[in-house]
């Protein structure tokens, strides 16, 4: 395992949990952005640093060259740190303000939510049916759930832009002399 690589995916998870805790703390955890944009958000966060620690590796473990192969293996071991620490912030934070997922579900901002809903679709959802939907919403919390449901995109992301950068960044020997 490259060490530089190593770091790179500690800094990418310590500036995504850094990016998390700001939201939760500030309140914005249920705000539009907060709920539906700050995953992907962290999730294309990871770009970045594929090139930086692509580059990096190249330009002074290997005299500026670098393989696509290697390349891959670097991206590759800063997806792997970044998946397993965010993961574990993930599950901790799901377990930490769960109790507010709870009130969140319960309050007349959901309610709002669900009659904006009821409206645009008023052969799928009657009112009739909240109390059952909200019900549902909360027993189907899960911190595994809602880990797995992170780690996804993540993964996904993560092994395209790996590959992305590595081709990207790769420099032969052979190709520049």
């Amino acid at each position: 395992m490259n060490k530089k690589a190593l770091l790179y995916g500690l800094f990418y998870s310590l500036v995504v949990i850094v990016f998390k805790l700001y939201i939760v703390l500030s309140d914005n955890m249920f705000s539009k952005f907060g709920f539906y944009y700050s995953i992907i958000t962290a999730v294309f966060l990871i770009i970045p640093f594929f090139f930086l620690a692509i580059y990096h590796v190249r330009e002074k473990d290997h005299g500026g060259y670098i393989g696509a192969k290697e390349g891959m293996r670097i991206g590759l071991t800063v997806l792997a740190i970044g998946l397993i620490i965010t993961s574990v912030y993930n599950y901790v934070e799901f377990n930490w303000k769960a109790d507010e997922f709870i009130k969140y579900y319960n309050s007349s901002e959901y309610l709002e939510i669900l009659k904006v809903q009821q409206v645009k679709n008023p052969d799928k959802i009657k009112v009739d049916d909240f109390p059952r939907i909200i019900n549902e919403q909360i027993a189907t919390l899960s911190a595994f759930r809602a880990t797995t449901g992170k780690i996804i995109p993540l993964l996904f992301i993560g092994l395209s832009g790996a590959f992305a950068a590595s081709i990207i960044m790769k420099r032969d020997q052979k190709l520049v002399n």
